[in-house]
């Protein structure tokens, strides 16, 4: 007789953080699976308000809150590519395949099984793994109401929070580190309020035009010598987390006009304006939906590729900026990012490093 088949049931999310519905999804593989892989998204993207727990931190939860399920769980990081879907299912399947093969499962005889449930555009990518078996997921309903982290992360930073909604223990982990990290949870409240005030001016003028209204900004990528030319960020959002030197459009302007003062404005650079302009390369906008946690806020993205010498253009930052810095095209880590910006720097780039395969392989 054969080798039995394994089944290997593959759960995708960001778990910001782990609740009741996603454990409730993980109990209903032990009938149907022999293991399950969880594979938690946006793994390195700085803190920020809905992002607020890092991935270690989240894998910390994920592996509290499944303690009661008979089945072997596995967890491995998956990062995001917002504007190169292919790349991020192909960061899928190398993360099963390595998986498979430090478990020793022969591909052969593995069924894998995609599970989740469809509950917005965000869930699309349910459908673009047509090899491996789809089991829907239900969604949570508590009251007759769907749960979802959004609603449980307001909860924890802002109260009053309803345990039984979300699953009192996983509730409890969350706010444990919360009692323990006042640092970070006061960023991250503090990014919370900004983002809500962003949002509601920016849906007060919707109202009065009926329509929505997208947000219209500019930001410079600047390489020179293996070094790209970013600024520390000094107000919500992003405080504290490198950047490319942009901003909103004002009126009257072009983007590259915006650019082109925003990059002064913010980074000083000794040089001349008309010389920076000769040396464009490149424009692309960049307006992925999820890509600002402020709304609907798109942005062009301009490429000033100066000449290679032995010593940097001079900058100095300005007074909305904590700092600005040529950084080393391989030092630059998404973690340390603003927004997408580094999804920015890889799609106009190439020489931005991240190996994905290298990464998994270390916590696999």
């Amino acid at each position: 007789m054969g080798n039995k088949r394994h089944s290997l049931a593959v759960f995708i999310g960001r778990f910001q953080p782990f609740h009741i519905g996603h454990h409730d999804v993980v109990a209903s593989m032990v009938s149907c699976a022999d293991s399950l892989l969880i594979l938690v998204g946006s793994a390195y993207r700085a803190r920020s308000w809905k992002n607020p727990f890092s991935y270690a931190e989240r894998t910390d939860f994920i592996r509290q809150g499944c303690s009661d399920i008979r089945l072997p769980v596995d967890i491995l990081p998956l990062v995001d590519t917002l504007y190169n879907d292919r790349a991020w299912a192909t960061n899928v399947r190398t993360a099963v395949q390595l998986h498979m093969r430090a478990k020793g499962l022969d591909a052969a005889d593995t069924d894998i099984l995609l599970t989740g449930f469809e509950k917005d555009q965000s869930s699309r990518y349910l459908r673009w793994f047509p090899e491996w078996k789809m089991i829907a997921a239900d969604a949570k309903e508590h009251d007759g109401q769907i749960i979802n982290a959004t609603e449980m992360r307001e909860q924890l930073f802002f109260g009053p929070a309803e345990l039984d909604r979300f699953g009192a223990s996983h509730m409890a982990l969350a706010q444990d580190w919360i009692a323990q990290n006042p640092k970070p949870v006061a960023q991250i409240k503090a990014e919370a309020v900004f983002v809500k005030s962003y949002r509601a001016r920016t849906a007060q003028a919707e109202a009065v035009f009926g329509y929505p209204i997208p947000i219209n900004t500019a930001d410079s990528v600047v390489v020179q010598s293996g070094h790209v030319l970013l600024v520390e960020r000094k107000s919500e959002p992003g405080r504290g987390l490198w950047a490319l030197p942009g901003g909103h459009i004002d009126q009257g302007e072009t983007a590259l006009d915006a650019a082109v003062r925003e990059l002064y404005e913010e980074a000083g650079l000794d040089m001349p304006k008309g010389a920076m302009r000769s040396r464009l390369t490149a424009r692309r906008v960049f307006d992925h939906p999820e890509r600002s946690e402020r709304g609907w806020v798109r942005t062009e993205a301009f490429v000033f590729e100066l000449q290679d010498r032995a010593k940097l253009e001079k900058i100095k930052p300005g007074s909305d900026a904590i700092n600005a810095a040529w950084v080393p095209i391989t030092a630059i880590t998404p973690d340390a990012m603003f927004e997408d910006h580094f999804d920015i720097l890889q799609a106009l780039v190439p020489d931005v490093p991240f190996a994905y395969a290298s990464i998994v392989m270390a916590h696999a």
